[in-house]
């Protein structure tokens, strides 16, 4: 929102008001005001005016780094650290069929909520791997020895393509985050949806369309392997069918 005391006031009205009426009280003194381009002068007053205090980018909301700008690595490091935690489960006496299966329902949906957000790091997925290839050859045994059974690539591979049909982490972060540029452009009935729509499109239908296909052709300049790549064909199948469909292609 805007660094306007008014604005604030009328908010912690209504979260006052909402506070009465559910019994669901808001701690303000945990609460921060985050700024963008704003004096510190102005900052003080609005963080007296809301009761709370000020704080900076980056931060962690609901377990995600958010900021400004591209998350550095080091701060994808408590994803890491819950991701790792997962090998202590996955025990030397589990088989092989089994460490897939822990590693496809425990160890990867661990890493999706923040790929459903955020476009993750070469090295995290790298970091990300080198866990699973753990958990996969030597369960949570450090101290046990020996190679690989199998290239990576090889076991990323669907089962009908004779791999093991464990997911391709990058492929798998492109195609969820693809799924936002189809609500953004479908109009979905979604808020910030409408929202961005509304401020930024809404007085030149012209405009957005030919501002919507310049952001569709810029992603696909960028992601050209999304086409070719078969081991995810439900994603090419998205992106066609959303061209075909919006764009006449």
């Amino acid at each position: 929102m805007q660094a306007d005391a008014r604005q604030l006031f009328c908010l912690k009205a209504i979260l006052n008001s909402f506070a009465s009426s559910t019994g669901l009280m808001v701690n303000f003194n945990k609460s921060l005001l985050l700024p963008i381009n704003v004096s510190s002068e102005k900052m003080q007053i609005l963080a007296a005016t809301f009761g709370c205090q000020i704080g900076s980018f980056p931060f962690t909301y609901l377990g995600l780094p958010l900021g400004t700008t591209k998350p550095k690595i080091e701060e994808f490091a408590p994803l890491l650290d819950r991701v790792e935690r997962k090998l202590t489960a996955c025990s030397t006496m589990l088989s092989y069929s089994g460490r897939v299966e822990y590693i496809n329902t425990v160890i990867t949906p661990t890493a999706s909520y923040a790929m459903c957000t955020l476009k993750l790091h070469k090295g995290v997925i790298h970091s990300i791997d080198r866990i699973r290839k753990q958990c996969l050859w030597r369960g949570n045994s450090e101290r046990k020895k020996g190679g690989n059974l199998a290239a990576w690539p090889l076991v990323q591979r669907p089962k009908h393509k004779g791999g093991l049909g464990i997911k391709n982490l990058k492929l798998q972060n492109d195609a969820v985050l693809l799924k936002h540029l189809h609500k953004f452009y479908s109009k979905a009935d979604i808020p910030w949806v409408q929202q961005i729509w509304f401020k930024y499109y809404q007085q030149s239908p012209t405009l957005s369309k030919r501002s919507g296909i310049i952001l569709v052709e810029r992603y696909l300049q960028v992601e050209r392997s999304l086409w070719v790549h078969h081991d995810l064909p439900a994603r090419g199948w998205l992106v066609s069918s959303f061209l075909e469909r919006q764009l006449g292609r």
